[in-house]
């Protein structure tokens, strides 16, 4: 099968990150083993006392670079905006060419392609929940005074009524637009639209293994002939004034606890881990296009995108299956879709949230799976988790790993888990075959490999 298939070559990286919003600031970073962590907003402390300290924040990006105006910031929600950020700087990387259809609608379309032929692939864990929140916020105080003497229990909450009011104040209603700009599905549609992709375009929400979900999505459709280009990839966004979501993971029990320096709260595989790293999101977006296509054009390709495989727990809504046993499965399909073996791996991208149950069952299984000890990485350790964008980040530095011949060291990691070949330091290396995997909440497995061209 994987010879009588279209190849299929990427071309282009966009992204928006903490570490930087563009790929060469984002790669640099990386090699150099940055991250940014910093303390939770104060004021979170008066609606929950959180198990956990720290998070990693996202600068957004100035939307306007990218010709998105005043009204588009106000329809769509960050995580929307991010997704179209990142494409457009994916287009750029690609070398692909928009061409104006309105101007004044932002409306392009790409040349050299046949709009029927390319499609919009996007994943995301939570979608637009910064506007539901917004929206919501709004209509359930539209009738609560903001100085109750019913003896409500917000009475004596005054830190809280002051963000309550200065909230209503900045959003008195909710939106006309808050139907589209709540629905999740709006972080794909709105590629669609703005390039006019005429194929398919579909949001693929899996939880954290949603970017890398997207991304086997396009990659089958065009090894499969239906399409020749995509743009692919995962989105996150939280902006919530208290937090919320945050809180959510906290209850879990999942987020990584305090420790004596603030840096290094995160640390996957590590004997000392006590869970992941918030990320208050980011987006990262692939383009992807037929091998023959993107040759006929003359375009640079990163990497080859070879196979890939899904497979699902059956397990549980949080928990990972202790087992492993369906991560092994997808592990060994991603491998025979892309007609290579076990050995030819020389480098995994890890899934590491960082958590204890998780981090234990992923080191297992690589040890089992991969006796010859490849070499492995962790970005989260890096960039912290960011849901249903954190595929699509792991897939973009496989990528560069691949095309740049070097892997960027794994942080805060002192007492592995396992034996394994863990990258701890900038690390030089050629790499022909790669792996990089994702476990989401609802027991998704969804692996990708990736081949030197």
């Amino acid at each position: 099968m994987a010879n009588t298939r279209n190849r299929v070559a990427v071309t282009g990286i966009g992204l928006v990150s903490s570490l930087g919003h563009d790929v060469s600031t984002f790669w640099n970073a990386c090699l150099r083993g940055e991250t940014v962590v910093e303390e939770v907003p104060e004021h979170w402390n008066h609606y929950y006392n959180s198990k956990s300290t720290h998070w990693s924040p996202l600068p957004l990006p100035d939307f306007g670079a990218v010709g998105l105006r005043r009204s588009d910031v106000l329809s769509y929600d960050p995580v929307a905006l991010n997704s179209i950020y990142a494409a457009d700087m994916a287009l750029i990387h690609a070398g692909c060419r928009k061409s104006p259809v309105d101007e004044r609608s932002g409306r392009y379309t790409l040349e050299m392609f046949d709009d029927y032929r390319c499609g919009a692939y996007v994943g995301t864990g939570l979608g637009c929940i910064s506007s539901t929140f917004q929206n919501y916020v709004p209509h359930l105080l539209s009738q609560l005074s903001l100085n109750p003497t019913n003896g409500s229990i917000l009475a004596d909450r005054s830190t809280i009524l002051d963000e309550l009011s200065e909230y209503l104040r900045e959003n008195p209603r909710v939106l006309p637009v808050a139907s589209t700009k709540c629905m999740a599905n709006a972080v794909s549609s709105l590629l669609s639209i703005r390039y006019g992709l005429r194929g398919a375009n579909e949001t693929c929400v899996a939880a954290c293994s949603a970017g890398t979900t997207a991304i086997a999505r396009a990659f089958d459709q065009i090894a499969s002939g239906r399409i020749d280009f995509a743009l692919a990839g995962g989105t996150e966004y939280y902006g919530d004034r208290a937090g919320g979501v945050f809180m959510a993971f906290d209850r879990l029990n999942t987020l990584a606890k305090p420790r004596s320096t603030d840096t290094k709260v995160n640390r996957p595989f590590d004997s000392e881990r006590t869970g992941f790293l918030f990320s208050q999101g980011g987006a990262c977006i692939l383009a992807l296009e037929s091998m023959s296509f993107a040759q006929a054009r003359g375009a640079r390709v990163l990497a080859e995108l070879k196979g890939s495989f899904s497979t699902s727990d059956a397990y549980s809504l949080a928990a990972l299956d202790p087992e492993g046993t369906a991560i092994r499965r997808m592990i060994r399909g991603a491998l025979s879709d892309a007609n290579v073996t076990h050995r030819d791996v020389d480098y995994i991208n890890t899934h590491g949230t960082g958590t204890v149950l998780n981090d234990a069952v992923e080191a297992s299984i690589l040890e089992r799976e991969f006796p010859h000890n490849p070499l492995l990485n962790c970005s989260k350790s890096l960039l912290g988790h960011t849901i249903g964008a954190c595929g699509a980040f792991e897939s973009a530095i496989t990528i560069m790993s691949i095309a740049e011949g070097e892997i960027h060291p794994s942080i805060n990691l002192t007492s592995p888990v396992r034996d394994l070949n863990f990258v701890t330091k900038r690390t030089s290396a050629e790499l022909t075959c790669a792996l990089s995997h994702n476990f989401g909440f609802g027991g998704h497995n969804v692996g990708l490999v990736f081949g030197k061209l």
